[in-house]
């Protein structure tokens, strides 16, 4: 299909280069020098102390020969010694100190104080293509610290993420391999995904499961127009930033970190046993004139705890080795991990593999950096939905029945129900995905002039993968009741994707006087090419040994596959001025030209302005004491989100239809997706206003923001009926707005690093007030859930709850008769509320009640050290959102065969229950799924993680040559949960963007205990 596409030429090349090594090339050639100068040299054992400006001892002080890699770092009393040439210079540098060069002039002890360097304890972050201090920032910007993450044995840095970040909601589940939910500042989009964009080492991508968090230096978060706008067409959504470690100044170090440990589901269901099921169930029959079936009527001697067999204690561990350096030259890091977890339930499980090359060299006013990291993720997925399947199943079923085609229990006419063996399920049902994945980047740039350098970024992303499942003979018929028996099956798809990216900006940096200039340049191009192939096959005997090849297949067969492009061009600008430090201003540009919007408008512009003023940089405020910092900022802008499908403009024909025609087949073609006609970009404007206040030489530091998000433009995709020539996706258009708002703040406090007893507290809290303002037309709804129970709608919240009011239960016949609307209902059935007045309850009585969106996100983070030992405690929690218990509704709803809660209590006419109605088979609008019943709050404060460490002194590691560092730690997650929710777990991932408060048997977190060392050489 040929296209109108901006083009993407002489890239794939380039790219390719990206995994090359600098460092090997560039480290030789340091050595080789220095190697004829230090032979006309005796060396000295050079020893001394380094001390701070107050005179303390400054403990990890990089001490460097000048010019090469040989080096070392000062011990817990400021301490060094180490070999040089007799007329070397060493290099003394230590973050928030200015470094110092000492000639040694044939000396043997080099004592030496360096002083505070304050532009240096200013924090650098990237913003855009930019570099800036921190405290010139005028937008929207948090970092979470490497500290952090590394105290977090978690499979993602995502994960890590999860509540230490105001407006960053992440939701996250225990399923081995499953990825996290990001939102930043709510869900801005109703038709397409809402995920942020991650930048890895310069490289667009929108997947970072597989990077390893032990490599990962810095996360930046950028959350507002004026941080997001440089991203354009992929900035609406939040974009974070991850930079991955270097080598540094000093010898090589080799650093091995490991940790292993238990999980374990932390909450079980007391369900119902043998007796009390079978109680409960014939009264179900007997209420509705119906004889119980044989296993009710008379149970047999069987009990199975199906929970007890489906779960089991999980595994975890990870191991991770580098090795890293640096000279004045050249930089390397090369370091490889292993992730492995054992699913809490039986089948599911993820391995992950990893190999990271960094690099980078300096000659002269060039400068390159490489990056490059190759994984292998496999995962044995969950099958079916076993959280809900283990409710349904009854305790007089087995699980195992060798008398059945699959030799596992499930249903039959004397032990109804239709829930599915959910141990057979996953033991029998092989579903897998392979994923071999390069992410890798080459970034050479060269300085102009001392103030204008130019970079070329080029970046690639190869995803190569294999889906395959194998369902033996008789899996489908033999876990589930009147189902039936099926020949076996394999499927496989195979294919890659590789994403091409090539920046080229020009940066310009210098100061007149007061003012200073920070901007640059840019033109980039993208290119994405995703193919596939899918095959079926069915026939491959009876079992128990089956030979999965798709050629070895007796059955039917099917083949399809294609391959899908898209191509980006773009122009952009960003500006950073400042005036004296104190008045600042900042703008960006991004004019992006993507072949996933219609050819009549393929080109955007997004762009965004700022402005902040450092109050605390005045004159007149030089008097106030205790405030070290105080910043005024504002920031608007529009941005776009392109995460269209591709071809939406274009009409698909499907040309191999065969259709009779005067009685004899033919072959033809049909239309079976519309054209998606005049698309334009989906635009999100942001207006925030903010301020930073830092406290006693910003000890204490606060963030405040209030934020306004509004899309307009948003793309919907209203249903077609069939008989209009569309049965694939409904045709986008730009007919709806949504809003987000509210407020953010960061809290923190650190104590002196210097002393003994040290202590540190963050926190940070959340509002959000999402709203759908128009749709395609009016009265147009998107229902989500099962039955519809979640809908979108103008003027709710995106997957707001759409339910019928329960106001209680009829108690006598009396209530039943004043009540009018309900005549056949019963004393022991749900009363409902006639919303419309109709005089009866129907469908059209539901209403919005309940949101899923928490109206309050907040996190505390608490530090404490003292000498060697280190303890870290962090909370998370969510209120004010509703969660739709579909695991309550198996439970509750008395109308089919299935088990119970064990301490369910339902109406009778001696047990006149105001809560539980009459068991009644086929019950009618008592087990409506429409009821509100099955909601309930979902608002938790959970223990995320603790950790207690200790540290080996360095006196201590001193006598064990080789060993510079030795840390033990003993970590705890999901320890404890406060809750009302009755679920599994109130954290949950949801069914879709239009359901996300929807728990429909979602894989609850895991309690985690992990043993770990972190051990340098």
């Amino acid at each position: 299909m040929k296209k109108p596409v901006p083009k993407m030429r002489r890239l794939t090349i380039p790219a390719l280069l990206c995994c090359l090594p600098l460092a090997a090339a560039a480290e030789p050639t340091v050595w080789h020098e220095n190697s004829s100068i230090w032979a006309s040299q005796a060396d000295v054992t050079v020893s001394g102390r380094v001390l701070d400006d107050k005179g303390q001892p400054l403990p990890g002080v990089n001490v460097v020969v000048r010019g090469t890699s040989n080096g070392t770092q000062t011990n817990s009393d400021g301490q060094y010694s180490l070999t040089a040439p007799e007329n070397a210079t060493l290099v003394f540098s230590f973050v928030g100190y200015t470094s110092q060069e000492v000639a040694l002039n044939g000396r043997t002890t080099v004592n030496v104080a360096l002083g505070s360097d304050t532009k240096a304890l200013n924090e650098v972050v990237v913003v855009g293509y930019l570099s800036i201090n921190r405290e010139q920032v005028t937008g929207s910007v948090s970092k979470v610290s490497q500290e952090d993450i590394r105290r977090s044995p978690v499979a993602s840095v995502t994960e890590a993420l999860q509540g230490r970040v105001a407006g960053v909601q992440v939701n996250n589940s225990g399923a081995p391999g499953q990825n996290p939910i990001v939102n930043i500042r709510g869900i801005g989009s109703i038709a397409l995904n809402s995920n942020p964009l991650y930048v890895v080492d310069g490289v667009w991508t929108s997947d970072i499961r597989d990077i390893n968090p032990s490599d990962i230096e810095s996360t930046t978060i950028l959350k507002d127009a004026a941080s997001l706008a440089p991203y354009g067409s992929r900035g609406a959504n939040g974009v974070i930033l991850i930079t991955t470690r270097r080598g540094k100044l000093g010898k090589p170090a080799i650093n091995f970190n490991a940790y292993g440990g238990v999980q374990n589901i932390p909450k079980t269901y007391d369900l119902a046993d043998t007796q009390k099921w079978a109680d409960v169930t014939r009264m179900m029959y007997t209420n509705a004139g119906q004889t119980p079936f044989a296993g009710a009527a008379n149970p047999p001697a069987i009990n199975t705890d199906w929970q007890k067999a489906l779960f089991q204690s999980g595994r975890v561990q990870n191991y991770s080795l580098g090795l890293s350096g640096a000279s004045e030259f050249a930089n390397y890091n090369i370091s490889g991990s292993y992730f492995n977890q054992k699913g809490t339930i039986v089948g599911p499980k993820f391995d992950r593999y990893s190999l990271r090359l960094n690099s980078g060299i300096t000659r002269g006013k060039f400068h390159m950096d490489q990056s490059a990291q190759l994984s292998r993720a496999f995962t044995k997925r969950v099958n079916g939905i076993p959280f809900i399947d283990v409710i349904r199943m009854l305790p007089i079923i087995p699980v195992y029945d060798p008398t059945t085609v699959s030799g596992f229990g499930f249903g039959n006419t004397n032990q109804v129900t239709f829930g599915t063996n959910p141990v057979g399920l996953q033991k029998v049902y092989n579903d897998t995905n392979t994923e071999n994945r390069l992410i890798a980047s080459l970034a050479p740039e060269i300085n102009i002039f001392d103030f204008l350098r130019y970079r070329l970024n080029l970046g690639m992303e190869y995803l190569s993968f294999q889906d395959r499942t194998e369902r033996k003979y008789g899996q489908a018929g033999g876990l589930r009741m009147n189902e039936p028996v099926r020949p076996a099956e394999l499927f496989e798809g195979r294919g890659d994707r590789l994403f091409l990216l090539a920046e080229n900006t020009l940066n310009f940096q210098k100061s007149f006087g007061n003012h200073n200039v920070n901007a640059v340049v840019g033109y980039t191009e993208q290119k994405n090419t995703y193919k596939f192939t899918n095959a079926t096959a069915q026939g491959f005997g009876t079992g128990p040994t089956y030979y999965w090849s798709l050629g070895a297949a007796t059955g039917s067969s099917s083949v399809d596959g294609g391959t899908r492009r898209w191509t980006k061009r773009s122009y952009l600008a960003q500006v950073a001025y400042d005036y004296d430090d104190r008045y600042l201003l900042t703008g960006a540009y991004r004019h992006d030209g993507s072949s996933l919007v219609d050819p009549a408008n393929k080109w955007g512009d997004f762009f965004a302005f700022s402005g902040g003023w450092r109050i605390s940089k005045e004159a007149f405020f030089s008097g106030v004491s205790g405030i070290s910092d105080l910043k005024l900022r504002a920031s608007y802008g529009e941005l776009g989100n392109d995460q269209l499908p591709e071809y939406l403009s274009f009409g698909l024909i499907n040309s191999n239809v065969n259709y009779p025609f005067n009685g004899t087949v033919v072959n033809g073609a049909i239309q079976n997706q519309l054209a998606s006609k005049n698309l334009k970009w989906e635009s999100r404007a942001t207006t925030n206003i903010g301020f930073d206040l830092g406290l006693m030489e910003n000890r204490v530091t606060l963030a405040a923001d209030y934020y306004i998000s509004k899309t307009k433009n948003a793309l919907v995709n209203p249903a077609i009926p069939f008989f209009e020539g569309n049965v694939g996706v409904n045709p986008y258009t730009n007919l709806g707005r949504l809003e987000n708002r509210g407020f953010e703040f960061q809290l923190g406090y650190t104590s002196d690093p210097q002393k003994d007893f040290r202590y540190g507290v963050s926190a940070n809290l959340t509002t959000l007030k999402n709203r759908v303002k128009e749709l395609a037309f009016e009265g147009q709804n998107y229902p989500g859930g099962p039955s519809g129970v979640a809908r979108t709608e103008a003027g709710q919240p995106v997957g707001a709850f759409y339910l019928m009011h329960k106001l209680g239960i009829f108690q006598t016949q009396a209530d039943v008769d004043a009540h009018k609307v309900q005549p056949s209902a019963k004393p022991g059935d749900v009363k409902y509320e006639d919303i419309n007045g109709d005089g009866q309850i129907t469908d059209a009585d539901r209403r919005f009640t309940g949101s899923p969106f928490p109206k309050l996100q907040y996190g505390l983070n608490l530090n404490f050290g003292y000498k060697a030992f280190d303890l870290t405690a962090f909370l998370q929690g969510v209120q004010g959102n509703d969660i739709y218990n579909v695991t309550r509704y198996w439970t509750d709803r008395m109308d089919d065969n299935g088990n119970f809660r064990a301490d369910l209590n339902p109406w009778t006419p001696s047990n006149p229950s105001t809560s539980t109605p009459r068991p009644l088979l086929g019950g009618g609008l008592n087990a409506s799924p429409l009821s509100d019943r099955w909601l309930e709050n979902g608002s938790y404060l959970r223990l995320k993680n603790v950790q207690l460490g200790y540290t080996l002194p360095k006196t201590l590691l001193e006598r064990v040559k080789g060993i510079g560092s030795l840390r033990i730690y003993l970590t705890g997650q999901n320890l404890l949960t406060a809750t009302k929710y009755t679920g599994y777990d109130p954290e949950i991932v949801g069914a879709g963007p239009l359901a996300r408060g929807v728990d429909e048997g979602n894989y609850p977190n895991l309690r985690t205990v992990t043993a770990g060392i972190q051990l340098g050489f």
